[in-house]
């Protein structure tokens, strides 16, 4: 245990699960991850989990259902671990933690190397984030209290998207979206198509009335760089 005078540190050695994803069928995963959940006598309910996917065509939009299916059986996704780009970014953007190809155990944790200084900045933390899996239809709504908000329908003109997190929108967005609401300036917006009315972050605001032919339908990532809103286009 390491000890400060505001802190302590302590090494447990909590149970932790490694899920090998090997399917991209939702409706077999729903009901195998039921089944696990249930045969199991709550043995994990509430348990962290880590998803291992190794497929090469699994896209972001399976993985938050899939995240989605595991915390309707009450399972914790603490992270991931993929070689795919894609989900990667997608855990990032999410909060999760983002692993390396094994995880050993540490039986000696006391001569483990340091790891490299991390940033001095506190990060915030998010619960895991909201879901909408159907179309946000004009004037229409959709706040994420807490958490970031992951889009996986149509956002149509006029409908809003609000979040305290980042967002990530995976179908076409004609609508309104606003991250980091509460002042966090880390929050980021990723949008598949682009059409967007309206983006902001932490209050950093940008209107369109037309929509520039180099963003227009184009997957785009939003942040803030220098207190400026910073549109990069991902190929």
């Amino acid at each position: 245990m390491k000890k400060t005078d505001l802190i302590e540190v302590e090494v447990q050695n909590e149970a932790f699960y490694t899920l090998k994803v090997l399917s991209k069928n939702t409706d077999e995963l729903f009901d195998e991850i039921a089944d696990l959940s249930t045969s199991n006598k709550g043995k994990f309910q509430h348990a962290p989990v880590i998803l291992e996917i190794e497929n090469k065509h699994f896209q972001a939009n399976e993985l938050a259902v899939l995240i989605e299916i595991l915390t309707q059986n009450n399972m914790v996704v603490i992270g991931i671990r993929s070689q795919v780009q894609e989900l990667i970014d997608f855990a990032r953007f999410s909060g999760l933690a983002v692993f390396d190809k094994s995880i050993s155990a540490l039986k000696n944790p006391e001569t483990t190397k340091p790891s490299k200084k991390k940033d001095p900045t506190p990060e915030r933390e998010y619960r895991l984030p909201k879901i909408v899996v159907g179309e946000v239809a004009s004037a229409q709504q959709v706040f994420a209290k807490d958490s970031d908000l992951v889009l996986l329908g149509v956002v149509k003109v006029d409908g809003e998207v609000i979040a305290h997190g980042s967002v990530s929108s995976y179908r076409e967005m004609q609508g309104k979206v606003f991250a980091g609401i509460d002042g966090d300036e880390k929050a980021t917006i990723f949008v598949h198509s682009f059409d967007a009315q309206l983006v902001s972050i932490a209050g950093i605001y940008k209107r369109f009335d037309v929509v520039p032919a180099k963003l227009q339908l184009h997957s785009v990532m939003i942040d803030l760089k220098e207190g400026k809103l910073r549109f990069q286009i991902i190929k």
